[in-house]
């Protein structure tokens, strides 16, 4: 390892850990996450050997205290046949410092299978996000999904028949055509099967995908704005009344069962990305903030034997850094800690924007521990974060930043 190619230095607080599982049994049109169908299980170890490889080199060159979460994500991991992925699961924790609090994998409905989740039983994984999306039957025609209403419930009854630990789905709300009688519909089918928590996205079109061309082109008509803010109030209503609360933008939990990984994303501490097109923020030498992105060729990514630490990297200047802080940290209910933003910028949140502190205040919450937005001001977030990342554009001082925490 050639540890030149990138100015990384020990990071003395805890990590996230993420791997990136690039297959998909089809991809669906809506999905721009990078992923391939149809590749063979020669090559999925390939694969797999170059991400432990890559998490053994750099273990070694950040040698963190432990790493708090762990989250295997794709693509879809359970596309991986049982025996390829226990090898690969066992691998990963036996090169860990410690056993993270909290590890996550996710699932489609269409390959999980009994043999699966014996599979993620027999490792430290705690957590499965399930990707059911709906339980309308159009859906999945509409946008070449492998999966439907029958699948869905299946998978979901084998997880309910042979798993004890705790389980995530997530739901698709503003499908083209759907009302709020069908979003109800798919919340109550989920909630039947006992989450501890729901992912509730609304359906995007994206660019590069077939679904974004189809609504651009007018193939497709998408949910009004009207329709979709209706629809999506009336499902957080909805899901209060079963205790699940609303802790971020898109994610609704139990008391306590909030996804403690993603947490650490909206709060900006260190987080270590594997695998093709992940993403890490690390620390870098000299007090620098390090961005770091795989690629996404899976040909070059198997072939790199003597590159487990990837070139691609970017340093935050601490005014860009400064600006993520406030995107990820007011996305949740839980807002900014007030004495960790001093820690790392030496000042208070008021000192820096005190305008859109003076503008928005009927958006803000008063605390002195925590900086949040009140419910109706994480409706208007957007306007919010233009005022803040005009004044931060404005700041007549340097912005220093001592990270991480």
């Amino acid at each position: 390892m050639d540890q030149k190619t990138i100015p990384l230095r020990p990071c003395p607080v805890p990590i996230s850990l993420y791997f990136h599982i690039p297959f998909c049994k089809s991809k669906c049109d809506y999905c721009d996450f990078f992923s391939l169908s149809e590749i063979s299980e020669s090559f999925m170890v390939r694969v797999l050997e170059k991400e432990v490889r890559s998490l053994d080199s750099f273990l070694s060159l950040l040698s963190p205290p432990s790493i708090d979460t762990l989250y295997i994500g794709g693509g879809t991991p359970n596309v991986v046949p049982p025996p390829i992925l226990r090898s690969f699961l066992e691998q990963i924790f036996s090169r860990l410092p410690n056993i993270p609090t909290e590890s996550t994998i996710e699932a489609n409905p269409e390959s999980v299978s009994k043999e699966f989740l014996q599979v993620i039983k027999a490792v430290p994984i705690n957590r499965l996000s399930l990707g059911v999306q709906t339980f309308q039957n159009n859906f999945f025609s509409m946008v070449h999904r492998s999966s439907s209403p029958e699948i869905n419930r299946k998978a979901l009854t084998l997880i309910r028949e042979h798993w004890d630990r705790r389980l995530s789905i997530d739901l698709l709300y503003g499908i083209p055509g759907s009302t709020v009688g069908w979003a109800l519909e798919d919340l109550e089918n989920a909630i039947r099967y006992h989450p501890h928590h729901i992912s509730l996205y609304h359906l995007t079109p994206e660019e590069n995908t077939k679904y974004g061309e189809q609504i651009r082109r007018g193939i497709m008509k998408p949910v009004s704005a009207f329709q979709e803010e209706k629809i999506r109030k009336t499902l957080l209503r909805r899901a209060r009344e079963y205790r699940f609360y609303q802790y971020e933008i898109s994610n609704l939990a139990l008391p306590g069962e909030e996804c403690r990984h993603n947490l650490r994303y909206w709060e900006l501490r260190p987080y270590l990305g594997i695998g093709p097109s992940a993403v890490s923020t690390l620390p870098g030498l000299g007090n620098r903030i390090l961005r770091i992105t795989e690629t996404t060729a899976l040909g070059e990514y198997v072939e790199q034997q003597n590159e487990e630490i990837p070139k691609n990297w970017e340093e935050i200047p601490p005014k860009v850094f400064l600006k993520e802080v406030f995107l990820m940290g007011l996305r949740t209910v839980f807002g900014i800690q007030r004495d960790s933003f001093r820690r790392m910028f030496g000042v208070s949140i008021e000192e820096v924007i005190p305008g859109t502190v003076q503008k928005n205040s009927n958006l803000l919450k008063k605390d002195k521990i925590r900086f949040t937005l009140t419910e109706r001001g994480r409706w208007w977030l957007n306007r919010v974060l233009i005022d803040i990342f005009d004044e931060i554009d404005q700041h007549p001082n340097p912005i220093r930043c001592g990270w991480p925490l």
